[in-house]
C-alpha cells in the first residue's frame, strides 16, 4: 500500500526523529544510521535488486536503499554514526549492504501505546553496549506542554532500548562541557566554529573539551556543530524563512550549501519535508 510522508519530526544534534505515516521514495544513501520501527509491515529494496519486508531494519550509513511500500504508522530515526548511540545500534544489529540484513536478528516488534515499541530478546537485549552509565543528551525529554510531547518522549524511549542505551542514567555535565553547549550556538553565524576557538572560551586544551565532550555529549564537537547547524537551519523554515534566509541564520554560506548538507545527512532536500512535518522543539 502507499503512503504519504505525514508525521512529526524532532531535530536534535546526532539524531532526527520521525514519527507517522512513512511513504515510498527513490534509491538514495545518506550518512546516517537508519532504524525504522513499524506497526505494519514495510518493503524496502537495496542496492543490488534485494528486497526485503519486515517491520524492523536498520540500514548502515552510505548505503543505498529505498522504500518500496510504506506504512501508515512507524518511527523513522536517523543516527550520526559517530554518535554513541549510532555506534550501538550498529554494532548490536550487524548489517550489511543487502536488504536481506536489515532486519536484526535478535529482535521482534509489538505495538504500544501510539508508537511501535521494541520487545528484545537475546544476549544484545541486557544493558548498554557503551559508555555505561553515560545517557546521550539526544535522548532528553521533549519541552513539556508540546502537544507532541508525551508522543515524542515515548518514542524517545524506544530508539534508547534499541541502541540498548535505556537502562543509562543521565551524568552531571562537566562545567566546561556546559560552557562549551552554551557558547556555541553564538559562533554558529560567524562561520566554523574551530575546536581551539570554543576550547579557548571555556579555558580548557583542545584535547580535554574534546575528550570530555565526545565522552559527555554522546557526539564527537565537530559533527554536533554540523548538527546544530540543521538543527537551526530547519526550525528557521519551518517559521516561515526562505530556504536562503535560513541558510544564512544558520550560517551555511547559501540555500544550495543548507540543501547539500541536509541531503548528505538524510537523503532528502529539506523543501522535501517542510510541508507535511510537523516540527518538534
Amino acid at each position: 500500500m502507499s503512503h504519504s510522508w505525514r508525521g512529526w519530526c524532532l531535530l536534535r544534534p546526532g539524531l532526527m526523529l520521525y514519527g507517522g505515516a512513512v511513504g515510498g521514495n527513490r534509491p538514495h544513501a545518506h550518512h546516517a544510521v537508519q532504524l525504522i520501527i513499524s506497526a505494519e509491515p514495510f518493503t524496502m529494496a537495496d542496492a543490488h535488486g534485494g528486497r526485503v519486508t519486515t517491520r524492523v531494519a536498520v540500514v548502515p550509513p552510505d548505503t543505498r536503499h529505498a522504500v518500496l511500500a510504506g506504512s501508515p504508522r512507524a518511527l523513522l530515526v536517523h543516527l550520526d554514526p559517530r554518535s554513541l548511540a549510532g555506534r550501538s545500534l550498529l554494532a548490536r544489529s550487524g548489517t550489511g549492504p543487502r536488504a536481506t540484513a536489515w532486519p536484526p536478528s535478535l529482535a521482534r516488534t509489538r505495538p504500544t501505546g501510539g508508537s511501535p515499541a521494541p520487545a528484545m530478546t537475546g544476549p544484545a537485549a541486557t544493558g548498554p553496549a557503551f559508555g555505561a552509565g553515560a545517557r546521550p543528551l539526544m535522548f532528553a525529554e521533549p519541552p513539556i506542554g508540546h502537544a507532541r510531547a508525551a508522543e515524542v518522549a515515548g518514542a524517545l524511549r524506544t530508539v534508547e532500548l534499541w541502541t540498548g542505551l535505556g537502562g543509562s542514567d543521565g551524568v552531571p555535565l562537566h562545567p566546561a562541557v556546559e560552557a562549551a553547549i552554551a557558547a556555541i550556538p553564538a559562533l554558529l553565524g560567524h562561520g566554523p566554529v574551530r575546536l581551539r576557538a570554543v576550547a579557548d572560551e571555556v579555558h580548557l586544551s583542545p584535547s580535554r573539551l574534546a575528550h570530555l565532550f565526545g565522552a559527555q555529549v554522546g557526539i564527537p564537537l565537530r559533527p554536533y556543530v554540523r548538527w546544530l547547524r540543521l538543527q537551526r537551519a530547519i526550525h528557521l523554515v519551518a517559521g516561515g524563512e526562505t530556504l536562503t534566509a535560513a541558510a544564512h541564520g544558520a550560517g551555511f554560506t547559501d540555500g544550495p550549501h543548507f540543501t547539500r548538507a541536509f541531503r548528505v545527512a538524510f537523503g532528502n532536500a529539506p523543501s522535501e519535508l517542510a510541508a507535511a512535518i510537523d516540527w518538534v522543539p
